[in-house]
């Protein structure tokens, strides 16, 4: 029992190590770091811990439970960077040995570490907790609801039934109801797939239904009592233009999820596969792990590609099936029970090649912009102002990409002399480091093309009593870098946000206005009567409002 204990601890450890430093080495992006982070902090402010609010408004999209651990962080490390993207380092840490244990269950302690690497040594996977966004914390309850239903399906566990409810509960509060229906889903069709195995479970069936809507109850039920089933109607209302529109400009095409999960999941994504087959050796319960675990994969790509909206993380949760079906093709490969193909080789070390010269001709010429502005065919005015802020690059960044496709090819090397454990280490250890110097080497260096400018002149202005707008562009970080104080939004004015840009433009202020936009929205603010151009720098042109 002890060694069963100190492998989880060792576990969470060395994923503390991977995913605490450097959390505050760069500043955090629009929209979704700034979006939740700027919650966070308004919580404080205000000390309205109950509500979410974006400048002092309520926002309907999320329920509160990730912004209530971003407001603990911050409690803990003040309002910074670190503290927005630290509850997901730990929650990092935690899925990590939730999968290790989970892992050892039902194959032994080398399954449980192959799906560790496979995990933290693929590229999107790992830099997800790194990061500041809600997704995360989501896809841990969601796995773990399908999880504690998967056992209690086993028996008809009423107990088990009543975790897998806690998880679709706190799921719903961290998300949204989609939590509770794509477990609902997973559970349904996992069911009917396997219901010659397993009789129908009723009791447990009916706790997770009780104990999933008790637990996202209490909170959506002290918002009801203190105003209404506004927030209810409102999120239900941003759920269904997720579904019909491409909200906020992100429509994509049907297939766009498949192709980010297969190529962002390098390398595991190259051996998943390999794990969707059944084994001779195969036990009951390994078998219905795997093809739940099938089908969350499934229904999360199916439901997040009919739905409009289609941004990259939507499809997150599809890393912790993906990751263990890869992890199980390489522990039968460790066995003898099946073989390493050609075709693993070829697609393992060509998508390494794409990705290693995507990341070189990127990251070269970045560091090379004179030569990149002096193409004919680059012609982004956005991108060719950013690209003359002054940047000091150390020459070694574009080579760092290259580590992934040496990886590659060192893996092929020691795996040919019949080293197996070490040759997925080094192909997955390959991509692991190349993620770890993002946030201290390459972000730094390529934040200020991205949003430089505008964040420095946001931070110029905080704790500064005036007011700041951007023009023409979707944004939260002049209201998280200036800072804002609740006398400083629409809110004080009784006005809508609708309503607030208009009035900043034509009302009588009683303090300074500052604006800010993309210079190739400029051209219709540079005419504007009340409004004087100050700077241009970055990409970003801002005014000053001039008062009558």
């Amino acid at each position: 029992m002890k060694h069963r204990a100190s492998s989880v601890a060792l576990v969470g450890l060395l994923s503390l190590v991977l995913f605490v430093p450097f959390l505050g080495s760069v500043r955090l992006f629009d929209w979704d770091e700034i979006n939740f982070a700027e919650a966070a902090r308004e919580m404080i402010v205000t000390g309205d811990y109950l509500h979410v609010h974006i400048d002092y408004a309520p926002f309907y999209e999320k329920p509160p439970l990730f912004i209530w651990a971003q407001v603990l962080s911050m409690q803990m490390f003040g309002v910074n960077e670190f503290a927005a993207r630290f509850p997901n380092a730990v929650i990092g840490a935690i899925t990590m040995m939730v999968i290790f244990s989970i892992g050892r269950r039902f194959y032994d302690e080398r399954f449980g570490w192959l799906w560790v690497i496979a995990y933290a040594g693929s590229l999107l996977p790992h830099f997800y907790f790194r990061s500041g966004i809600i997704d995360p914390m989501f896809n841990l309850f969601i796995f773990l609801g399908v999880y504690w239903m998967l056992r209690a399906v086993d028996g008809d566990s009423v107990k088990y039934g009543a975790y897998a409810g806690l998880c679709a509960g706190a799921a719903v509060m961290t998300k949204g109801p989609v939590g509770l229906g794509l477990i609902g889903l997973t559970i349904a069709i996992g069911w009917l797939i396997l219901r010659r195995n397993y009789s129908l479970p009723w009791r447990s069936t009916l706790a997770f239904m009780t104990v999933s809507v008790a637990t996202s109850s209490i909170w959506f039920l002290i918002d009801y009592l203190q105003h209404g089933p506004t927030f209810v109607m409102e999120n239900l209302a941003y759920q269904v233009r997720l579904l019909t529109t491409g909200d906020a400009g992100h429509e994509q095409p049907f297939w766009y999820h498949p192709v980010v999960v297969l190529i962002g999941c390098f390398p595991a994504s190259m051996l998943l596969f390999g794990g969707l087959r059944s084994s001779a050796s195969e036990s009951l319960q390994q078998r219905t792990m795997r093809i739940w675990m099938i089908v969350l994969m499934c229904v999360v790509l199916v439901v997040f590609s009919i739905v409009k909206t289609k941004i990259i993380h939507y499809s997150s949760m599809t890393y912790l099936p993906l990751t263990f079906l890869a992890a199980i093709f390489l522990h039968r490969w460790m066995a003898g029970a099946v073989r390493w193909r050609w075709w693993h080789t070829v697609t393992t070390i060509g998508m390494a090649a794409v990705w290693s010269v995507l990341a070189f001709v990127a990251l070269w010429a970045f560091a090379n912009s004179a030569w990149l502005m002096s193409l004919p065919t680059f012609r982004d005015p956005f991108l060719r102002e950013a690209l003359q802020r002054k940047v000091t690059w150390l020459g070694i960044e574009p080579y760092l990409g290259l580590l992934i496709v040496t990886g590659a090819l060192l893996a092929w090397y020691v795996r040919r002399s019949g080293r197996h454990v070490a040759s997925v280490v080094v192909l997955f250890g390959s991509v692991l480091v190349f993620v770890e110097t993002l946030l201290p080497i390459i972000a730094p260096r390529i934040e200020p093309y991205t949003q430089g400018a505008a964040l420095d002149f946001y931070e110029e202005l905080q704790g500064k009593n005036t007011y700041v707008q951007p023009l023409s562009m979707k944004s939260y970080a002049h209201l998280f870098y200036t800072r804002r104080t609740p006398e400083l939004s629409a809110s004080a004015r009784g006005l809508t946000q609708d309503a607030w840009q208009p009035w900043l433009l034509e009302g009588k202020l009683d303090r300074p206005a500052y604006f800010v936009c993309r210079i190739q929205d400029a051209g219709q603010w540079r005419n504007h009567p009340n409004l004087r151009e100050i700077r241009a720098e970055g990409g970003f042109v801002m005014f000053e409002r001039i008062q009558p």
